[in-house]
């Protein structure tokens, strides 16, 4: 038996695939083995995982024309002679010691599962740019979390290839993937599962895996697909039901998921591309109206709310607004990932903005030098380990830095007060 089975899904992954392998077989951690499950690729993926396998014998290439990535999952963990699960898609990436951290926690112990957080990350002009994504509330993290016995604090996993799972808890719940078509929301029956049904589980507080946010062909952002989540859903109802699963708790965390993975996918796409998923949820709420009056889940979910409270033309032109808001915010980043270079950085604003800056800096948050404001009241402090200087100060110390100002209202009163401070204006980014 090898400790840990990485099981990678491969389908034409020819521009992503040498960086996944590469990352999975530089892993410090040895005792694995990799099971790359081949969805009929037609470009070159069969002959770079040939390439792959021929160099090292942990690589074991499964042929499996099946077009489901339920399927391959669910083949890939049948197959699995690992004592713990992990999942890699074909194009993302380990980070260099995440199966050695994951499994430190395993040994030690003994969950059903550990995850831990992730990076997402995306290549502009041949320079990559990260962003940490926190998965839980900070009190989750770094204890065993008896969660079988507290089914009313249930979190949510929001990812699920960050983690490492025990195969002989997936094998005794049962716990597999849909086998619909595509490679669309089937995971979310095996979060929801793996969320309800663990007796023990660990959250690691730090980013182990890289997410790509920039592959075109991704089924995250192909809107078409967007209906399938309603499907999945009814997966995932049929089997808490053949389950005879009826505590309240998880319930209310079903319909709690649903309705919050609606509107969070509603919020992704324009208006030609959500009247489908609109029209099916509100079909869902007809059915769904007097449980979710009755099991209290309008308290805990803020889309509940909107969908029970709100009438269908003003939740349309929330969604408008959540849409443009979220293309603004990426068309901010990318104006500010192709800004930097090697410079030190100043962000010039110390409220949410400036939080969401760095935020979006990443790895590249040790540029920081400082936070600066208008406010005197935030002079002296700081936030996260970055003391805030009021902007004479900052300009003095730090005059060759790039200014990043993230302020919504107040933007280019701060831009002309940093000319007038002397800082040029190729060394100001506005936010």
């Amino acid at each position: 038996m090898v400790r840990i089975s990485v099981i990678v899904t491969v389908h034409n992954a020819k521009k992503y695939l040498r960086e996944c392998l590469d990352s999975v077989i530089k892993q410090t951690f040895s005792d694995i083995e990799i099971l790359c499950m081949d969805g009929g690729s037609t470009d070159n993926s069969p002959q770079i995982l040939k390439e792959y396998a021929e160099k090292d014998n942990r690589i074991c290439i499964i042929n499996d024309p099946n077009t489901s990535y339920g399927h391959k999952i669910n083949e890939g963990i049948r197959q699995a002679k690992g004592e713990y699960i992990s999942v890699l898609e074909s194009d993302d990436a380990y980070m260099p010691c995440m199966l050695e951290h994951l499994y430190a926690i395993a040994e030690k112990y003994h969950p059903d599962f550990v995850n831990a957080d992730y990076l997402e990350f995306r290549d502009i002009d041949g320079k990559r740019y990260q962003m940490l994504t926190k998965m839980y509330p900070k009190q989750d993290y770094g204890h065993l979390l008896e969660s079988g016995k507290h089914p009313e604090d249930m979190r949510q996993i929001l990812r699920y290839w960050t983690g490492i799972f025990k195969k002989d808890f997936l094998l005794q719940k049962d716990i597999r993937m849909n086998e619909s078509p595509g490679a669309s929301f089937q995971d979310m029956s095996f979060r929801f599962l793996t969320s309800a049904l663990a007796d023990t589980c660990y959250h690691l507080d730090e980013p182990v895996y890289l997410y790509r946010t920039d592959n075109p062909f991704s089924s995250v952002v192909d809107p078409k697909k967007a209906v399938v989540i309603a499907d999945e859903f009814e997966f995932l109802k049929a089997e808490l039901e053949r389950r005879g699963i009826d505590d309240f708790y998880i319930w209310r965390q079903f319909y709690i998921w649903k309705y919050n993975d609606f509107c969070g996918n509603l919020a992704r796409f324009n208006e030609k591309n959500r009247r489908a998923l609109w029209e099916r949820c509100y079909q869902e709420l007809e059915k769904d109206r007097i449980v979710l009056e009755q099991n209290g889940s309008r308290e805990y979910s803020q889309s509940i709310r909107t969908l029970l409270e709100e009438s269908r033309e003003d939740f349309w032109k929330t969604l408008e607004r959540c849409f443009e808001a979220s293309q603004i915010q990426l068309q901010r980043q990318e104006r500010l990932y192709r800004k930097l270079k090697e410079q030190k950085l100043v962000i010039f604003g110390c409220g949410a903005y400036g939080k969401s800056v760095m935020a979006c800096l990443g790895d590249m948050a040790e540029r920081i030098c400082c936070f600066t404001d208008n406010k005197q009241d935030v002079w002296h402090t700081s936030i996260e380990g970055h003391d805030i200087l009021s902007p004479e100060d900052a300009v003095h110390q730090y005059p060759d830095a790039l200014y990043i100002v993230a302020n919504k209202l107040h933007a280019q009163e701060m831009e002309q007060q940093l000319r007038n401070m002397g800082i040029k204006e190729d060394w100001i980014h506005v936010y």
